[in-house]
């Protein structure tokens, strides 16, 4: 059987669509970068500016109750609020935006004074935010400190300052809130978009005119990787034809329960790498017998003892043939596993239950559906209701209850389409499932050889969904 590469015209449009989305993807990241940087650049500046008016407004109060920071003992509370009171609340440029609350505290960090802008909208939400979040100041320390913060969604600049008498002495504190006016706002949020428009615009040409190269080397890449991902579904199948030609002198075996283990599978809704998983699972699962001798896999009766322990060797002889080849390792799982049962009487490791890898409790359904509706050289096909009943019986023992399940919703079809099919039309149905989950899309040969390369076992346990 021979892969046929997907159409020039699907890959080209799978190679835009790629490209366009991870353009679009870089472009917003770089916009919400430059847009992130642009905001606390501007508010930084804003900030300085309100810092310089409210020290400047910090200091003009300093000096109106200078003769109460001078004086011993505490703070006159009567006489610090008239002096907070007779300001105008606002700051030396009201543009930037207006006191939303201000309150001294004397040295042991006692209120003293307070006062609030109680026709601002968000006064309610400013007090509590100054109730739980306020400064906590050590007597005698020294203080000159503001934050951004936000308060009911809008911005706000929380200040701190220390106020020191005559003698250099600190003598009490002033903290307040400022609401950054909503110019302040609006000319941060155009100069925002005003950035972002530009970055689009910047990458947006550096795209068009990167385009043609970047088109042009992923074509050649592709292609490449079509040729690689080519020559390992050859080798692939090669491996899996060399067992079955030995073992049963056709292929018919390997491409039979392949097509039905991945159509459980997808009817599970199983992820596509475990999937392709399963593919190279299906392929491959026999692939130790061509350590068995031929006395054993060859003979024609029954099996002594001895020679059932031998032919059980192949599962070993099958993980130290796949273990040699990274691409191959996810097959692990259905290769050394496809031979337990879920009553944990199975071989080679006795595993039981959800223990055993999920893509080996569905290939060993698939496995036996297909030992019981095809010829053997020792027993003709079972018609398809006795084998259903026959796998009836080994639900919950041999086989997973939940995946028996959903096989027999879809075991009929199945196998009406499988079943008698001949090599021709085999052939083309693994074909197509190949091209589906390995070649059909570059975003999928992708995953494929990410997969690989990350060494994460595609194989790995996903919980079947229940019936």
């Amino acid at each position: 059987m021979t892969v046929v590469q997907p159409s020039r015209k699907r890959l080209v449009a799978s190679l835009h669509r790629l490209l366009v989305w991870r353009l679009l993807g870089m472009t917003a990241l770089i916009c919400a970068l430059f847009a992130g940087a642009t905001y606390v650049q501007l508010y930084a500046n804003y900030d300085e500016a309100i810092l310089e008016s409210s020290m400047s407004g910090a200091e003009d109060f300093r000096e109106l109750i200078l003769p109460q920071l001078d004086a011993p003992g505490r703070l006159d509370a009567k006489a610090v609020q008239a002096a907070l009171d007779s300001l105008s609340g606002g700051l030396r440029r009201p543009s930037l935006g207006f006191t939303a609350s201000a309150r001294i505290l004397d040295a042991d960090s006692k209120v003293v004074a307070q006062r609030s802008a109680t026709s601002y909208a968000l006064a309610a939400q400013v007090a509590q935010y100054l109730s739980a979040h306020g400064y906590v100041f050590r007597p005698g320390q020294a203080v000159q400190s503001r934050s951004l913060v936000l308060i009911g969604g809008k911005p706000h600049v929380h200040l701190a300052v220390s106020l020191v008498n005559s003698r250099g002495q600190v003598a009490a504190y002033g903290e307040s809130v400022y609401a950054v006016s909503q110019l302040v706002q609006d000319n941060i949020r155009k100069s925002m978009l005003g950035t972002v428009g530009l970055v689009v615009l910047v990458v947006l040409a550096t795209s068009l005119l990167l385009y043609p190269v970047i088109i042009r080397l992923l074509r050649r890449v592709t292609r490449l990787s079509v040729h690689l991902q080519e020559a390992n579904l050859e080798t692939l199948r090669v491996l899996g034809s060399a067992i079955a030609k030995r073992d049963s002198d056709t292929d018919r075996h390997n491409y039979r329960v392949t097509i039905y283990t991945v159509r459980l599978a997808e009817a599970l809704e199983l992820p596509g790498a475990a999937i392709r998983s399963l593919v190279k699972g299906g392929m491959l699962h026999d692939v130790g017998k061509i350590g068995i001798r031929d006395a054993v896999l060859l003979k024609p009766g029954g099996l002594t003892d001895g020679e059932y322990r031998v032919m059980q060797t192949h599962v070993q002889h099958g993980r130290d043939i796949v273990a040699q080849a990274s691409w191959l390792s996810d097959a692990l799982p259905v290769i050394s596993g496809h031979h337990e049962r879920y009553d944990g009487n199975g071989y080679d490791h006795g595993l039981a239950g959800t223990d055993i890898p999920l893509g080996a409790r569905v290939f060993a359904l698939a496995d036996v559906f297909d030992a019981l509706t095809s010829r053997r050289p020792y027993k003709e096909p079972y018609a398809f209701e006795e084998a259903m009943r026959l796998l009836e019986l080994e639900r919950g023992t041999h086989f997973d209850p939940a995946v028996f399940d959903v096989f027999r919703r879809i075991a009929r079809g199945l196998y009406d389409s499988v079943a008698g099919c001949g090599d021709d039309e085999l052939h083309e149905t693994l074909r197509q499932i190949f091209q589906t989950y390995f070649i059909g899309d570059i975003e999928t040969m992708m995953e494929g050889m990410e997969e690989l390369v990350s060494g994460r076992k595609a194989g790995a346990e996903t919980p079947a969904k229940p019936s």
